[in-house]
């Protein structure tokens, strides 16, 4: 009888070991990375802030504002928290127009919505002034490929000129 205990003994661990599935673990690390995908960065919500902090306390760019790591984590959470709704709202907007692709004006329009009108003339004018900026850049970018694009054909030409099978050629037709 003791032979018979000693062998159903032996295989419970190892029925137990097989119960614990592999993924489990794997799991919990899934949601992390899903959930730090949704995260702000958290070095550009940190400098968004304190210097939001230290405009408002008057001391300038340069005032040194210390704010605790929970209060950050939450400036971070509730910006993210805000970006979800405010897509979600523009989206909306965006099905309301029988279009698939949200565009400035219903970013806009969500913000009225939302009851957050006090934001669109000052995201507006920042919008206008980042398209100008933008437009500034395509045209000087134009200009430069145009520019090399000449270069490259006057490049171009004069090999071809002094070639005298072209030449030959040409007089054959």
């Amino acid at each position: 009888m003791p032979r018979k205990a000693a062998k159903e003994a032996a295989p419970q661990p190892a029925a137990a070991a097989q119960e614990e599935p592999a993924p489990a673990p794997a799991a919990p690390a899934a949601a992390m990375s899903e959930a730090e995908v949704e995260e702000l960065p958290k070095a550009i919500v940190r400098r968004l802030v304190k210097d939001k902090l230290a405009h408002i306390a008057g001391g300038g760019e340069g005032a040194e504002v210390i704010v605790n790591k929970d209060a950050m984590v939450a400036f971070a959470e509730s910006a993210r928290i805000f970006i979800h709704y405010l897509s979600a709202t523009a989206n909306d907007m965006c099905k309301e127009s029988k279009r698939q692709t949200i565009n400035a004006d219903d970013v806009l329009k969500a913000l009225d919505e939302m009851e957050f009108s006090e934001f669109v003339e000052p995201l507006r004018t920042s919008l206008e002034e980042f398209r100008s900026k933008n437009a500034d850049r395509r045209s000087e970018a134009s200009k430069k490929q145009k520019e090399k694009r000449r270069k490259l054909n006057e490049e171009s030409h004069p090999q071809n000129d002094d070639v005298p099978a072209d030449d030959a050629n040409e007089n054959d037709d």
